[in-house]
C-alpha cells in the first residue's frame, strides 16, 4: 500500500485536475486562477487544469464541495476573504477553513482604494469623515455583497473614525458604477482593477489607498495609514487550498508549482495587467494569514453587529 501510495504521488498528475472558483466566471478570481494553472499545467508536461465556477452563497457552495471531494490532489479551491469571513457570518457553516483544508500558496494581492463621486466634496479621506460627522447619516457606501472586503473593510474603518454612514449592498461593483458616477452613491471601497476604468471617467476620484503601502495603479493616494487610519489597511489576496487530508508530498507539489508559475515573467505580468500583484507566500504563511484574517473578521462582524440575514 505504501507503494503504491509512492507511486500514485511520483505520477502526480495524472489525470485531469479542478480547480474549483467560487465566483462566477470572468470574475477576478476567475481571471487569477486561470492565470497562474496555465503555467502550472505547463510545467507538468500539459497536465489538463480545468477551473470550474461554482458561485452561490458567498462561496460556501464552492468550498463545502471542495472539502467532500476526494483529498487526492486533484480538487483545489481558490481563496479570498469569503473563505476568512464566513465562520463569524455564518453559525450552521458546512465546512471549516482550518478543519477542512490545507494551503497551498497566495497567488496574489488586489489593493483596493478609497473612491468617491467628483461632486462630492472632499479629495480626502479627513474631508470625508468631516462630511460624516457634519451629517450623520446623510452619507453612504455601496459594497459588493454581504461579507466581502468592500463590505467589511469600510465597516472597520466606519469604527475607526465613528462615523455614522450607511451600507448599501449591490450584486457586484460594475452594478455600482452609474450610481456612484451620479452621486447617489457617496463612497466605496474598489478594488483597483475595477477602480481603473471608473476613475478615468473624471466621475470619481480616488481618495486613499486602503493597502500596507501606496499603489503604482493610483501613486498619488496616500494609504489609510498615511491620512491617520492605520487599523484600516484592508488588501484582499487570493490563493489556493485543497482538502486537509490531501497527501504531504503532493499538497507539496502543487505549492512548488505554483511558486514557480509566480517567479515567471509572463504570469507576473498578466497578473499585474489585471490588477492584482503577484505574492507568492508558501503554505504556512498562507496559513498564517488564513487565522489572522479569521480573527480580524469575527472582531468586526462582531462589534458591527453584521448577520448573515
Amino acid at each position: 500500500m505504501a507503494a503504491t501510495g509512492a507511486a500514485a504521488q511520483d505520477s502526480f498528475p495524472d489525470h485531469p485536475i479542478r480547480v474549483v472558483n467560487p465566483y462566477a466566471a470572468g470574475s477576478v478570481a476567475d481571471v487569477f486562477a486561470r492565470i497562474v494553472v496555465q503555467n502550472m499545467a505547463a510545467q507538468w508536461n500539459g497536465a489538463t487544469i480545468l477551473v470550474e465556477s461554482k458561485s452561490g452563497a458567498n462561496g460556501s457552495i464552492a468550498a463545502e464541495d471542495v472539502a467532500r471531494s476526494v483529498p487526492d490532489g486533484y480538487t483545489w479551491l481558490v481563496v479570498t476573504t469569503y473563505f476568512t469571513v464566513s465562520p463569524s457570518l455564518y453559525a450552521k457553516l458546512r465546512w471549516d477553513p482550518l478543519r477542512d483544508f490545507a494551503p497551498v500558496g497566495e497567488i496574489c494581492r488586489a489593493p483596493n482604494v478609497f473612491i468617491v463621486p467628483s461632486s462630492l466634496p472632499a479629495t480626502n479621506v479627513a474631508e470625508f469623515v468631516a462630511l460624516a460627522k457634519e451629517k450623520p447619516g446623510a452619507l453612504n457606501y455601496g459594497h459588493p455583497g454581504k461579507g466581502s472586503t468592500g463590505h467589511l473593510g469600510f465597516e472597520l474603518f466606519k469604527r475607526l473614525a465613528d462615523i455614522d454612514v450607511t451600507g448599501i449592498g449591490y450584486r457586484a461593483y460594475p452594478q455600482m458604477v452609474p450610481d456612484l458616477a451620479s452621486g447617489v452613491i457617496t463612497s466605496s471601497f474598489f478594488s483597483v482593477n475595477q477602480a481603473i476604468s471608473v476613475v478615468q471617467t473624471g466621475k470619481v476620484r480616488v481618495i486613499g489607498t486602503i493597502n500596507d503601502t501606496r499603489t503604482k495603479y493610483f501613486p498619488d493616494a496616500p494609504t489609510m495609514a498615511e491620512q491617520g487610519y492605520a487599523g484600516a489597511k484592508v488588501t484582499p489576496w487570493f490563493g489556493l487550498v485543497v482538502p486537509a487530508a490531501t497527501p504531504r508530498p503532493i499538497a507539496e507539489r502543487i505549492s512548488k508549482a505554483l511558486e514557480k508559475a509566480l517567479a515567471d515573467a509572463d504570469v507576473q505580468q498578466k497578473l499585474d495587467t489585471a490588477g492584482c500583484e503577484p505574492k507568492w507566500a508558501s503554505s504556512a504563511a498562507l496559513g498564517d494569514l488564513i487565522k489572522a484574517d479569521i480573527g480580524l473578521w469575527e472582531k468586526v462582524v462582531k462589534e458591527a453587529n453584521i448577520t448573515a440575514d
